[in-house]
Parts: structure tokens; sequence; C-alpha cells
């Protein structure tokens, strides 16, 4: 019972939080103020994860190069506040987003591109990508497409990576990794058995998981800013996409094996793993 107390207190907080940051997000974005936005985006980023009790520890720094591609794992849409609550970025949804009510708007406002996946449709979305780094933005990509389980990452596509064989001003796209990591809840290592709390995917509806993630925190999350990568360095946007994943994957299993007690047996597996969302 308190927990649901607690939890309709944060929701009722996350709710006033956005609508209180909404016309200050608006104003800048039609006045083109585009500094002044992503700012906007990040302190409200910030606000709702301090809201809902997500606390995140940062380790590395984000790239100053330019231009600058980031490249993350995708586990749930709390990836996107974590990331944008420390830089500013800019994010590339499925065109499906483009047609949610609320989200869509504030999506635009914040200077999203909405990519369609489709492979005939992909190159568009890539040109998309290409002029918002060539005016010195920062724009993040998930490579897996969609949204894990926690257990497991899905393999890369490599279909933004060619991106990676463009100049900008004579300057190559650089690639930079960056692991998002959720390590403990209540301050204590995540078990097979929660992961459905914190991971958004199969068939899973927004509210109640984020109902659900509410009740459950305080979550700790780990932010890792890798090493920056250029094509140069690989023979072609395949083995890119692969050391890209690799180093994403051993920062996370590092992160886990950190947190993990050896004297906690290992739980049932949720049945909620044996659906991944497509």
């Amino acid at each position: 019972m308190l927990g649901n107390v607690k939890a309709t207190l944060k929701l009722a907080l996350l709710v006033l939080w956005i609508v209180l940051w909404l016309a200050p997000l608006a104003i800048a974005y039609k006045l083109k103020k585009l500094s002044l936005r992503d700012r906007i985006m990040m302190v409200s980023c910030a606000g709702m994860l301090k809201i809902i009790g997500v606390r995140v520890k940062v380790t590395g720094i984000s790239s100053p190069i330019r231009p600058l591609l980031v490249v993350s794992n995708h586990i749930s849409y709390l990836d996107v506040v974590i990331l944008n609550s420390k830089t500013p970025m800019h994010f590339t949804p499925k065109i499906e987003i483009a047609s949610w009510p609320i989200i869509k708007t504030i999506s635009r406002m914040s200077g999203s591109i909405f990519v369609d996946r489709r492979p005939e449709k992909l190159g568009e979305g890539k040109s998309d990508v290409l002029t918002a780094l060539s005016e010195g933005s920062m724009v993040c990509v998930f490579p897996e497409a969609t949204t894990g389980n926690g257990l497991h990452m899905v393999p890369f596509k490599s279909g933004f990576f060619s991106l990676a064989s463009e100049t900008i001003n004579d300057q190559p796209v650089t690639i930079q990794p960056v692991a998002v990591t959720y390590s403990t809840i209540r301050r204590l290592p995540i078990d097979t058995t929660q992961w459905p709390f914190i991971a958004w995917y199969g068939d899973m509806e927004l509210m109640p998981h984020l109902w659900n993630i509410l009740k459950v925190a305080p979550i700790e999350a780990e932010l890792v800013f890798l090493e920056p990568v250029t094509i140069e360095q690989y023979e072609n946007r395949k083995k890119l996409a692969a050391h890209c994943q690799k180093v994403i994957d051993e920062s996370i299993q590092s992160i886990r094996s950190r947190h993990r007690h050896t004297h906690v047996k290992p739980a049932k597996f949720h049945p909620r793993f044996l659906r991944v969302k497509n």
C-alpha cells in the first residue's frame, strides 16, 4: 500500500514537472534558440530522473570531437532520459513514435530525427542524421534498433555505421560508443526476476511499466563514455559495428560483475524473457 502511495505521488510530480518545462521548451524551439533548448532538455531530464529515483554515475567524458555520432545499447525509454541528462543529444526514434500523442510533440521540439527503419527508407533517415551532424549536433543512435530484455544485447545493425565513411568540412564522422548499465534496485544487484521492471520490451505497455519503475526505485545506473573511433581503424562498417558492440558489452559486464554478490543464489528466469521486442 505504501509503495502505491509513493508511486502515485511520484507520477503526479513527474507529470507536473514535464508540464512546467513544456512552455520554455516550446518557446526556445519556436525562437530557434537551439543551445537554450538543449540546456532545457538536460535540466528537464535530470529532474525527471530525480523524481523517478534513478541515480546515475558517469565514467569518461563525452567527446568534444565534431562531427560525432554516439552509439549506445538500448534497454528502456529511461536510456534517453539518462543520456540527455548528461550531455545534449539528438535521438533517432522509429517513425511510429511520430504518431504518439504528446511524445511526438516533445520529440520534435527536442530535435529528434524520426527514422523509417524499412530498408528502402533508411537512406532518408541517414541523410537527416548527416544534416544534423553537419550543423554541429551530437546525434545518438541505438544500433540494436529495439530494446533488449536486459540480459543480453541484441546484435548491432550496421546501417548507420556507414555514416562513419562521410566527411563534414573535411573532418570524418567520429563514432563514440556509450554503455548504459542498470546495476542495482534498492541498493541490491538486479537479478533475473527484476529485469522486466527495468527493461521495456516485447508487448509491454508504457504506463504499467513506468508505474512499476516508480514502485521499485531507487535504481542505480551507470553511464560510460568509451573511446571514440573512426572507420579508418577498421576495414568496413560491419567490423566497426562489431567493435562498438564488443566494448559496450564488456563495459556492461564489468559493471555488473562489480555489483554482483556471490552469495546470492541465481534466480529463476522471468517468463517475459521469452518475448523480445521486434
